[in-house]
């Protein structure tokens, strides 16, 4: 029998239209920690961020506003998690 360890999906933090990469700097096993990574990225880089679970696309933080609002788009998947 092939005992084959199957890798458990981790959130990516990366910049808006980069794919994550298998082993990026950024994971995190809660998405909570991932958000606020995003969030703090946001804020310091000015560009929108992605989070992944894997390689599906779970929400997308956007720069923010003039009033200093961060919006974050969640998709079908990640509003499990949100």
């Amino acid at each position: 029998m092939k005992g084959e360890a199957r890798t458990l999906d981790m959130f990516t933090v990366c910049m808006l239209g980069v794919r994550p990469r298998p082993y990026a700097g950024q994971r995190y096993t809660d998405y909570k920690d991932a958000e606020r990574q995003a969030k703090d990225d946001v804020r310091e880089t000015l560009c929108d961020h992605d989070i992944y679970l894997g390689s599906r696309l779970v929400a997308t933080v956007c720069s923010p506003s003039f009033a200093g609002k961060i919006k974050v788009d969640l998709t079908e998947l990640g509003s499990r998690f949100g």
